[in-house]
């Protein structure tokens, strides 16, 4: 394959790529960059072009080209990445609108929730806002579309709804293909220093070859440029872990304590077993000391195989503070369900968390809605979650696996008792509501659109079915008190099932597979992603509360 572009002064064109093959790029008849042979693992290339001119690129082996975009950092911001993708034919292109209309054309991807354009997506990092941008991070593998050596992804938004993609911003330490190993850079946050400065926290898996023991798990703080497109320096601040902690050691969520005048960092991890939440402090973000565990779990989530804690999350919202977690390996007892979060509500005194019951919230009774990151954004603590439970996939042949939830924002209930979640206003605003139908009952047709599903009044005996070509696409119910949901792929042996009490409300969105459940003003929510009939075309209503039915379409 061979073809002309015109780039400019400054550009930057990275690649990844494995297999047999060579890659040059000829200026006037001469090579000025090559790879002479790609090797049989994959390797990540970059190529600065110096002055505006014509080149000439050259590869005989376009396939094994993995994932490839260019860009020039001065304009970066405005218009995101541009798409290389190479064939036998020659290059194709994509920036800003075409990746979107390109994205849109493919009828099994989700429309309302980030996707990455290729390959594997993981946990939402580094979550926030500058300026007026929001900044989206995740835990990708450029390599294909199942997980492996870990990187950040990275996309930017002025609206929470509609994103520019943009390279890659954190890269492992080192090549992990080559060794045959994983790990790499893992979940963490993003957070001020005192001057102001934005920098991230994050975990570095060292090399690793059992994914579930054996392994070895740093914490560094990077540094971003100055236009944050890529890291710019990286400091290991934490190696050692505290007696009784094996190698779940992960997840770091770093912020200023105004109370402390200190930095504090939590960290998932387990004691003798035991997951746990550790908390460290520092007075100057490289010199960490251990203050003891924030959390330890009681002996049942140890008993029901949880190994450790992971993607930790705290902060203050209102006059409480709440602590947000996972537990890796458990398996709830009565419903099997497994991958769920949890949050407690309390105080945070003298390096203390003392919850106000030692009573679990599950804050969401689904098992798709995992790895929960929140951030401060001017009044409002914003969430976004990873749509995934391990127990299914994408089918095979799909361009990438992995989608995050909707934005959320968290609130307490009226007496602090729980948290809520509930979709962003940018949801309503930047998402075109058309009435489908209005206190209908019975069965009727459906767009091949994204739908929002909401019931004001008694819920008890409510349902909605909906189906595709005859064939069960998703059901929710209420009977007894209980809310359940069930998707295709169900057999039966999980219970998808919430309390509902005394609920009058209840907002249902499904997005090509994806269903986000929220009622009682947001404190009961439910997430599934299901990966068969997910375009349904007919729905069926069955309710005394009003029921209003609407398609969702991006402006």
């Amino acid at each position: 394959m061979k073809q002309n572009l015109f780039l400019p002064s400054g550009y930057h064109l990275e690649f990844w790529a494995a297999g047999n093959g060579f890659f040059r790029i000829n200026i006037d008849g001469k090579t000025v960059w090559q790879v002479p042979s790609f090797a049989p693992q994959p390797e990540f290339f970059k190529y600065h072009h110096r002055e505006a001119c014509e080149v000439n690129i050259v590869t005989n082996a376009p396939e094994a080209v993995l994932w490839a975009y260019g860009y020039q950092p001065q304009t970066v911001n405005e218009t995101g990445i541009t798409v290389f993708e190479f064939s036998e034919e020659g290059i194709l292109r994509r920036t800003g609108a075409e990746i979107e209309d390109w994205l849109r054309s493919d009828p099994d991807r989700p429309a309302l929730h980030f996707s990455p354009i290729r390959h594997w997506m993981n946990d939402p990092v580094g979550l926030c806002m500058i300026g007026e941008r929001w900044h989206l991070f995740y835990q990708f593998h450029p390599g294909g579309s199942d997980w492996g050596p870990m990187h950040w992804g990275h996309a930017t938004s002025r609206d929470l709804c509609t994103w520019l993609h943009m390279p890659v911003f954190l890269h492992p330490e080192q090549n992990l293909w080559r060794l045959g190993a994983t790990g790499g850079a893992f979940s963490g946050n993003a957070f001020r220093d005192r001057d102001g400065s934005l920098m991230f926290s994050y975990t570095e898996r060292l090399p690793a070859y059992d994914l579930f023991k054996g392994y070895r798990e740093i914490q560094n703080i990077a540094r971003p440029d100055r236009r944050t497109i890529k890291v710019e320096s990286i400091v290991t601040v934490l190696e050692q872990r505290p007696a009784g902690v094996e190698h779940d050691f992960r997840d770091p969520k770093v912020w200023w304590d105004d109370a402390a005048n200190a930095y504090r960092m939590i960290l998932g991890a387990s004691i003798d077993g035991d997951p746990a939440v550790l908390l460290f402090g520092s007075g100057d973000l490289l010199e960490w000391q251990y203050l003891g565990p924030l959390y330890r779990a009681p002996v049942n989530f140890r008993e029901e195989g949880a190994r450790a804690v992971e993607c930790p999350d705290f902060f203050r919202l209102e006059d409480k503070w709440v602590l947000v977690m996972g537990f890796v390996g458990h398996i709830e007892p009565t419903t099997r369900r497994h991958n769920l979060l949890y949050a407690l509500i309390g105080e945070f005194t003298n390096d203390r968390f003392v919850p106000d019951t030692p009573e679990l919230q599950l804050l969401d009774f689904g098992t798709d809605y995992y790895a929960m990151q929140s951030f401060e954004a001017g009044e409002r603590q914003i969430a976004f979650a990873w749509l995934f439970n391990w127990e299914y996939r994408k089918p095979e042949g799909s361009a990438y696996s992995g989608e995050l939830s909707l934005p959320r924002v968290l609130s307490l209930s009226e007496d602090k008792k729980k948290l809520c979640m509930l979709p962003a206003i940018e949801v309503e605003e930047n998402y075109v509501a058309i009435p489908v139908a209005r206190d209908q009952r019975g069965d009727y047709r459906l767009p091949s659109a994204p739908i929002e599903i909401r019931l004001s009044g008694p819920l008890q005996g409510s349902k909605l079915v909906a189906t595709q070509g005859g064939e069960l696409a998703f059901e929710v119910s209420v009977a007894d008190g209980i809310l359940s949901v069930r998707l295709a792929q169900d057999d039966g042996s999980i219970d998808y099932v919430a309390q509902l009490c005394d609920a009058e409300d209840l907002c249902l969105f499904h997005d090509r597979g994806i269903v986000e459940i929220f009622a009682d003003g947001g404190a009961i929510c439910g997430t599934r992603r299901g990966y068969r009939n997910i375009n349904p075309d007919h729905l069926g209503i069955s309710a005394s509360a009003s029921v209003q039915v609407l398609e969702r379409q991006p402006k």
